[in-house]
């Protein structure tokens, strides 16, 4: 029987919908094709990743999910995983909070 993920954790299911997001939210605002995002890549291979677009894509996510991320979480990421290991973190802590 599988243990179940105490509020302050997010699920699997949690984790792949931050990754959905967060690779649909980059794509977007750079403007590249979802399939070219991997997600052990760093991110500063991706095309149009400078500081300018980093900010933007912090400011979107934040808004999208309600919620303020770790500043310095976000700019220690080095990879969309890790940025979607944020989000759902995030988005687990904010449900606990309701």
């Amino acid at each position: 029987m599988p243990l179940e993920a105490t509020p302050n954790e997010p699920t699997e299911h949690d984790r792949d919908a931050a990754v959905a997001f967060v690779v649909e939210a980059v794509a977007q605002l750079l403007d590249v094709d979802e399939d070219t995002l991997a997600l052990d890549a760093p991110l500063e291979a991706i095309e149009g990743w400078d500081s300018v677009n980093q900010l933007r894509i912090l400011v979107y996510l934040e808004r999208e999910l309600g919620a303020s991320l770790d500043y310095d979480r976000f700019t220690a990421a080095e990879t969309l995983g890790a940025l979607a290991s944020l989000v759902a973190d995030t988005e687990a802590a904010a449900g606990a909070r309701t």
